[in-house]
């Protein structure tokens, strides 16, 4: 089995959540929670890796194996498949979400007269030929794109902090504090951090003398550190009341920047960032769920689901909602929820794991 190093582990979950998190959360959130944004993320990304952790508890009962497999030998057989396949639905539909955030974002900025099947169709063709290429592949992209973000990071951070920031706003960040604002804006927070319980379906690719709880913080902390780069200087320049009745308001902040003649925006820059990051996590979601429909079929090769089931994601991608407004009404109100009761399955396992104890006979692990 070909398994993913802790650098590159790091590298892959801190791309994984940042992608979407400051493209697409940012908006609602400023709606939602205010000035107490900040904070609010900071407690979502807290409870998110209490989810996380959860879900690395419960792999590590048998940790050459896939979830899929065992988790039968802790709660039964005929409650397992009924939530393993909620929890495969859950992962197709998140990575239906992210790819019409994607397709939206391209229409909005980019190709505003390409048809958006047409659109839906590349991007799901370069999912499916990445998820075909299992996960080491993954984990190779993840390292290029992430140093790519860092130099760009390194690169834009001090253009962003020359537009004019108003700097006063910080005491509000105090000041301001509500707490059913900051309660609300971290249950919004709190499901895009979470997502990454995805390394339960991956467990037995990562290597075993890894400190995968350490990993995981490590992970998130490079993550937060790369939302509030972008998140901070957006609050700063438009307020909260702004910034939340814009769709993409770090693009928005972006295309404020002139560095010269040659140079009208930098939002291509913006671009070349969220991208490719989104569809790695998506390509990421799609093959922990089709290597676990794999396992549940008795499948031994995943690849050939990799196709249709990427079919599946861009079909109802496409159909997902009708335009930009209810995606973000979805997103803001009805998703958080749905999301967290999803994330929150593997805790069944796991409060099962700790009522019977050691007296689980769980498989021998296959050499594969």
């Amino acid at each position: 089995m070909k398994h993913v190093s802790a650098s590159q582990f790091i590298m892959l979950l801190t791309i994984y959540l940042y992608s979407e998190n400051a493209a697409f959360l940012i908006s609602p959130i400023f709606k939602t929670a205010s000035y107490n944004t900040v904070l609010s993320v900071l407690l979502g990304g807290v409870m998110g890796l209490i989810i996380i952790l959860i879900g690395t508890a419960v792999a590590r009962k048998n940790e050459r194996e896939y979830f899929a497999v065992f988790g039968k030998y802790i709660v039964g057989k005929w409650v397992h498949i009924p939530l393993m396949l909620l929890l495969a639905g859950y992962l197709l539909h998140r990575a239906s979400m992210s790819m019409r955030n994607i397709e939206d974002f391209l229409l909005v900025n980019h190709l505003p007269t390409t048809p958006q099947a047409v659109i839906a169709i590349i991007l799901g063709t370069a999912v499916a030929l990445t998820v075909r290429a299992g996960i080491q592949a993954i984990a190779r992209i993840a390292e290029a794109i992430f140093f790519v973000n860092l130099f760009l990071l390194i690169v834009l951070t001090p253009l962003l902090l020359g537009i004019e920031l108003h700097i006063p706003m910080l005491r509000a960040f105090v000041t301001n504090f509500e707490l059913n604002r900051t309660a609300a804006g971290m249950l919004q927070a709190t499901p895009w951090f979470g997502d990454a319980f995805v390394v339960l379906f991956i467990f037995p690719h990562l290597k075993h003398r890894m400190k995968i709880s350490r990993m995981v913080v490590w992970g998130l902390v490079f993550s937060m550190i790369l939302i509030m780069s972008y998140l901070v200087p957006s609050l700063l320049a438009f307020g909260p009341e702004l910034g939340g009745k814009m769709t993409y308001p770090v693009m928005e902040y972006v295309r404020s920047m002139r560095i010269a003649d040659f140079i009208e925006t930098l939002d291509p820059f913006l671009t070349i960032l969220y991208i490719p990051a989104v569809i790695l996590k998506i390509s990421l979601l799609i093959y922990a769920a089709v290597i676990s429909l794999a396992r549940l079929l008795a499948l031994h090769d995943y690849k050939p689901l990799a196709f249709s089931v990427s079919a599946i994601v861009v079909g109802y991608s496409v159909h997902f909602v009708n335009n930009t407004a209810e995606l973000l009404h979805f997103m803001t109100v009805y998703w958080p929820t749905y999301a967290i009761c999803m994330q929150l399955i593997p805790a069944v396992y796991w409060v099962v794991l700790k009522i019977r104890g050691e007296n689980i006979a769980l498989p021998e692990p296959k050499d594969r």
